[in-house]
């Protein structure tokens, strides 16, 4: 099979891929809380994108937690998947779906990063994780950025380190 063709069929499977296990693990983060909290999850689909729950005792700090935990959920575990990447894994399939497996989430972080300038603009969207977790945690949308900003840059040092990026550019470029 032609090199390209690899290429390209390796980037569809992992998007197929990447997109649902990433909804799994935002909604899963936001489930994780609610369960803890003692709520019941009432709906739950990766086809749509969202989970509802009844009940549970929430304080500010858990309803905080609950917003973050749809975007730590998927950090943390592309974190995991890359502290136990093999950089020397020659599978064109392997490489393109770890990049992307840890690119979406740590791509997922940057809303945190634009969304306290929304709000601090004004403009903030009202259903927004990050502005009910502004809403909710009573930090500065200062500080919500700055601690986004920073652990952007860490996942993208553990992906450098690790290799993931050169082995997917490595595999794009010179193999195309």
């Amino acid at each position: 099979m032609n090199l390209k063709v690899k290429i390209i069929l390796s980037l569809f499977i992992s998007l197929i891929l990447v997109i649902p296990i990433y909804i799994l693990l935002h909604e899963g983060g936001h489930s994780l809380i609610a369960v803890l909290c003692g709520a019941k999850i009432t709906k739950f689909s990766i086809l749509g994108a969202y989970m509802s729950y009844e009940g549970g005792s929430f304080t500010p700090i858990t309803l905080s937690l609950s917003n973050a935990a749809g975007m730590l959920l998927p950090v943390l575990t592309a974190v995991v998947y890359m502290l136990t990447y093999r950089n020397q894994a020659a599978s064109i399939l392997y490489r393109i779906f770890s990049f992307l497996f840890v690119l979406v989430p740590t791509g997922s972080i940057l809303a945190w990063v634009l969304v306290p300038v929304l709000y601090l603009a004004g403009w903030a969207p009202p259903n927004d994780d990050v502005t009910k977790f502004i809403n909710h945690s009573g930090l500065s949308p200062w500080m919500v950025l700055f601690a986004a900003i920073i652990l952007f840059a860490c996942c993208l040092f553990i992906a450098w380190k690790k290799k993931i990026i050169q082995r997917y550019w490595e595999t794009v470029r010179i193999k195309a």
